[in-house]
């Protein structure tokens, strides 16, 4: 994966759910944000097409990662658990890039990407979540 590498004080993380957003909308605020798309799903399939890893790699080539080691799933209680959240970090943080972290999940006040957004946080690092795509403003 090329990317530009930045120094750790200049890395941006954003959070978004892609439900209810239009897949027009990702790549121009990919580009006006300079970040990558990290699909932080377990299993990055959906019934929609366009939601696909398989879609998603062809319409953002070397700007999409999929680290299944931030996706999450209910363990034997039904409380949802991320895959391997340190591991998933430093994976996400060898790129020194800027990135979006998406799931499918419209809430993230019920996701996952909130406990990956608050790690983020406790290690210094900014992590806001994005609401509606088309004007990519960061939303707290």
């Amino acid at each position: 994966m090329t990317t530009k590498i930045l120094p750790i004080s200049t890395i941006k993380f954003y959070t978004t759910g892609y439900a209810a957003q239009d897949i027009n909308d990702l790549k121009p605020m990919l580009n006006a944000l300079d970040a990558l798309l990290i699909d932080v799903r377990l299993f990055p399939i959906s019934e929609l097409m366009r939601w696909r890893q398989i879609y998603l790699k062809a319409l953002l080539r070397e700007k999409y990662c999929h680290i299944a080691q931030l996706g999450s799933r209910p363990d034997r209680t039904g409380v949802n658990q991320i895959q391997h959240l340190d591991l998933g970090l430093k994976i996400l943080l060898s790129f020194h890039a800027s990135a979006v972290l998406m799931c499918e999940c419209a809430d993230s006040k019920r996701c996952h990407r909130l406990v990956i957004a608050k790690e983020l946080k406790s290690r210094g690092f900014e992590a806001e979540e994005l609401g509606n795509w088309r004007g990519f403003m960061p939303v707290s």
